[in-house]
């Protein structure tokens, strides 16, 4: 009867070493340390997803707001006629890059004319710069008279005077002289186009 009583009672826990426990503890920081891992990894993909979201719905209005803007921007509206454009922007501007440089020759003798100081190139500068805006003038809505022959003769004074421009900058006379010839021939492959026979001022 004593030896059935000795076997029934429950063993007494074995007392752990500090080892053993040492070893649990970390056992149990390293199981922490996954939950923990796992539950910043799902709320970092949350957040980045989010992100992505708030993102597309912004950028979705501001191009619904970009494209509404355009929309309601105001066509082109010229105010100067071609004639007037001509008369008084092309021409006087045209002039000034002609008579920059140059030679006179009389019984005196020989001079030579040329920008002698800052000031002076850069109006030469300013009239080639307005020169090469006038070819995109002339190609705006209202005033182009066609999308073909017009166009490319505008362009082709855009790039003439590009020349003219890039010489005034580099304070280059000889290409500066070299440049009214390519304007010349601009101004005049448009005339010959589009000018009245019998009226040379007016523009067709």
């Amino acid at each position: 009867m004593l030896r059935e009583q000795i076997r029934r009672q429950p063993a007494k826990p074995r007392a752990r070493t500090a080892d053993e426990m040492t070893k649990q503890r970390r056992q149990k920081r390293q199981v922490g340390s996954r939950e923990d891992s796992h539950s910043w990894r799902s709320a970092f993909a949350i957040a980045i997803a989010a992100l992505v979201l708030l993102g597309a719905c912004q950028g979705g209005e501001q191009n619904g707001l970009a494209g509404g803007a355009a929309a309601s921007l105001p066509p082109f509206k010229p105010v100067a006629s071609v004639h007037q454009l001509m008369h008084d922007v092309v021409y006087p501007n045209a002039e000034i890059v002609w008579e920059s440089v140059g030679t006179i020759i009389t019984y005196e003798g020989t001079e030579e004319i040329y920008p002698r100081n800052d000031q002076e190139w850069e109006a030469v500068e300013r009239s080639a710069l307005t020169l090469t805006e006038a070819g995109n003038l002339l190609m705006i809505e209202g005033r182009a008279k066609d999308t073909g022959d017009w166009m490319e003769r505008a362009r082709a004074l855009i790039d003439a005077a590009s020349v003219a421009l890039e010489a005034a900058r580099n304070k280059d006379a000889a290409a500066v002289f070299d440049s009214g010839e390519g304007i010349y021939y601009a101004c005049e492959g448009c005339h010959e186009r589009y000018r009245y026979d019998d009226d040379p001022s007016t523009m067709r």
